[in-house]
């Protein structure tokens, strides 16, 4: 049982950092310098989260004129075996992408 919370309150503490770290990055989003603003550009936003498993980002209109896209990749520890190499995943990284 102990195990079980455990897990789910893992869950819940990283997807609440997820949430939290899209809220800052569509925020940012919102302001542009001056010089952006006077060419008519909208921008572009990239940010990179760490996760121990895979993770799903926002997918779809942020707001008029911005699309997001994510994209999960995984990070490999790798070593040499005699029978060649031995791969393992040991973490996540979830790449936001909003144009």
């Amino acid at each position: 049982m102990t195990t079980s919370n455990t897990n789910s309150g893992r869950f819940l503490k990283s997807g609440l950092a997820l949430a939290l770290a899209l809220g800052v990055g569509f925020s940012s989003m919102l302001v542009t310098d001056d010089a952006e603003a006077r060419r008519g550009g909208k921008g572009y936003y990239s940010q990179s989260y760490d996760f121990d498993r895979p993770m799903h980002g926002y997918e779809g209109h942020a707001r008029p004129g911005y699309y997001c896209s994510y994209k999960r990749l995984p990070k490999r520890v790798c070593r040499e075996t005699k029978n060649g190499e031995t791969c393992k995943i040991v973490g996540w990284t979830l790449e936001q992408n909003c144009y």
